[in-house]
């Protein structure tokens, strides 16, 4: 593909160290896959049509003040990846507006964890799931530690439940792993059943023990079974799985901490649903020690 017709990444930068980091990642990533770059900059001036006349400023000097924010990442992405082709752009939209609409032409967004300005919403708010329930393409939030870009010393993580959602994940996965040389590994979290005061077993089991061994067969049979397609369509590729016990927002905390890359689907099965519908999403992207990607 030539630069062209590259469909770039798109980075959000509000001037903060954060998303500075997100920046240097970005940037490291499109350098790798020789895509372009954008940097963006959305001065949240506009969120009715009525705003564009109101107020002591102008459009035209509220996109120079966006845009000189943005050059400033700029200026970090090429001290990260000189040869890389990057550009600065503003918007007077909302972060979320701005991204939903770059999303149309990007292949990619890169989101830092937290900053100054409405960039921290992308987390804290309603924006993170504005942005990832609506974004046509893939969006990945980037923690402010130090990152790795994936290799062959640096797997990427891949989260599954079995649902449609997970096998996109895993498929996803894949093709991202052979594309940066990297070890994946297949990762699934589950849970004990709830039991009450009285020791009576969970509904449709004959005993605790029974749940737990069921649960834990489901999971091995789904990552064992998502292993196995994913070397039927890379057999070269170096795969792994792990399924633990515990609550999903900490079994996939901690499996980021030696991960280059997390990867979760959308929308699952259980408690994987619950990752961008509810606190767990927000534990997750808060606690996270590597880029978690979103696939839908």
């Amino acid at each position: 593909m030539s630069k062209v017709d590259a469909r770039p990444v798109v980075v959000g930068y509000d001037g903060s160290e954060r998303a500075g980091k997100a920046v240097e990642w970005a940037a490291q990533l499109a350098q790798h896959q020789g895509e372009p770059l954008v940097v963006l900059h959305a001065a949240d001036r506009i969120r009715y049509t009525h705003d564009a006349g109101v107020g002591l400023w102008t459009p035209a000097q509220a996109h120079a003040s966006a845009l000189a924010i943005a050059e400033r990442g700029v200026e970090i992405a090429r001290e990260t990846a000189p040869d890389l082709e990057v550009t600065a752009k503003s918007s007077l939209a909302s972060a979320a507006a701005a991204m939903e609409e770059i999303s149309l032409e990007a292949r990619l967004i890169v989101v830092g964890n937290s900053g100054r300005g409405r960039v921290s919403g992308i987390l804290l708010g309603s924006t993170a799931y504005h942005v990832v329930s609506l974004a046509r393409c893939p969006v990945v939030i980037v923690p402010p530690c130090t990152l790795h870009v994936p290799g062959p010393e640096h797997k990427i993580t891949v989260a599954t439940d079995g649902s449609p959602s997970g096998t996109r994940a895993v498929h996803h996965a894949v093709a991202t792993a052979q594309r940066y040389d990297a070890p994946l590994q297949i990762l699934m979290a589950w849970e004990r059943p709830y039991q009450d005061n009285r020791g009576t077993p969970p509904e449709g089991y004959a005993s605790m023990a029974q749940a737990v061994k069921l649960r834990s067969e489901v999971a091995h049979r789904v990552t064992d079974e998502a292993k196995e397609e994913a070397l039927h369509e890379a057999p070269d590729l170096t795969v792994t799985t792990l399924v633990r016990e515990g609550r999903p927002e900490e079994v996939l905390a901690d499996a980021s901490k030696d991960s280059a890359a997390l990867l979760l689907g959308a929308r699952g099965r259980s408690e994987l649903t619950s990752l961008l519908l509810g606190s767990t999403s927000r534990a997750v992207l808060h606690h996270a020690k590597c880029p978690v990607q979103i696939i839908r």
